[in-house]
């Protein structure tokens, strides 16, 4: 089951590298991630250095707007998000690292998309890899 964290009450110190701000919808400023993307990310971080998200939480109608996954997107769960690529050598590091620690992995010049989506959460195509 799943633990979504919402409001900066909710937030862990262990999660020293994030703020809650980085997860938030850039329409509504609501925020829905799954506590277990973050641990994630601290560790991803622990070990390979700075990150940056560039999308994590997407309401359903900005998710429309942006993304042809429409209202219903892997954004829109809480459990997805985009990382910053610096370069070609960051990108392959990130790949390396998440590939057995995720179920989605996107492939775009400058981001990767990471999730953690299920089959029962109704997405049956994980775990999946994709280039944008």
């Amino acid at each position: 089951m799943s633990t979504y964290i919402s409001e900066q009450s909710e937030w862990k110190e262990e999660w020293k590298n994030f703020v809650l701000d980085e997860f938030k919808c850039s329409c509504c400023s609501e925020v829905k991630v799954d506590a277990a993307m973050i641990d994630l990310l601290q560790e991803a971080r622990n070990e390979l250095g700075p990150l940056s998200i560039t999308s994590a939480y997407r309401c359903p109608s900005h998710n429309a707007s942006v993304s042809s996954t429409g209202e219903a997107g892997p954004h829109t769960t809480g459990h997805a998000l985009d990382i910053a690529v610096k370069n070609s050598q960051h990108r392959k590091q990130l790949i390396d690292w998440f590939t057995t620690k995720v179920t989605g992995l996107g492939v775009a010049k400058s981001f990767i998309h990471i999730d953690n989506l299920t089959e029962e959460q109704g997405f049956d195509m994980r775990p999946n890899a994709w280039k944008y």
